[in-house]
């Protein structure tokens, strides 16, 4: 099987204050007390190198797995913006991609995110979708990966999820996200 390549797109959110998620809607670019003792799980700055970093271990995880029959084109993968602490600012707070309490809302505003972080990777670097095989979003703040149904004191933190055809025809009303003519 060939080495899949990933166009990852890293995005931010307006600063905000409120209590609901973690953060303030920006990356870390310097500890602000997240540690667990001695050690500082994931540490900043969560820049480009940061980033660079994580994708070399998801595809060192799938070559050790596979027995080196699946991983990560490093060559052809391309982390955007493309500066050491670039990132593309969406245009609502995270807390609008994953109002709480608000089931009906919750998907479609993960898809929204999924397209509003396409349009502006595609606005400011007329990034070529059609050279990757997937688009992987990374965005500022702590993913929504856990929850309890009595503790959960960040409710509005994004979940890891995936984005299909599906979902985009339910909630956009297209079959494909648009841009310049091309689908995606």
């Amino acid at each position: 099987m060939d080495p899949i390549s990933l166009c990852v797109l890293r995005v931010s959110f307006l600063e905000d204050t409120t209590n609901s998620t973690t953060g303030n809607g920006q990356f870390l670019s310097i500890n602000e007390g997240f540690d667990c003792g001695e050690y500082v799980i994931d540490p900043p700055p969560h820049n480009y190198d940061y980033f660079l970093s994580q994708l070399s271990a998801v595809n060192n995880y799938f070559e050790s797995v596979s027995y080196g029959k699946f991983g990560v084109d490093m060559e052809q993968s391309t982390i955007y913006p493309s500066s050491l602490n670039g990132d593309y600012k969406l245009p609502k707070t995270m807390d609008y991609y994953n109002p709480y309490a608000e089931p009906s809302l919750q998907e479609k505003r993960i898809v929204e995110l999924f397209d509003h972080a396409i349009k502006k990777g595609y606005d400011e670097d007329s990034i070529f979708f059609s050279n990757y095989d997937i688009v992987v979003i990374f965005h500022a703040g702590i993913g929504q990966d856990f929850s309890l149904p009595f503790l959960d004191p960040t409710p509005e933190d994004i979940p890891s999820t995936f984005i299909d055809s599906d979902m985009i025809t339910e909630y956009l009303g297209e079959t494909y996200i648009s841009i310049d003519n091309h689908m995606i």
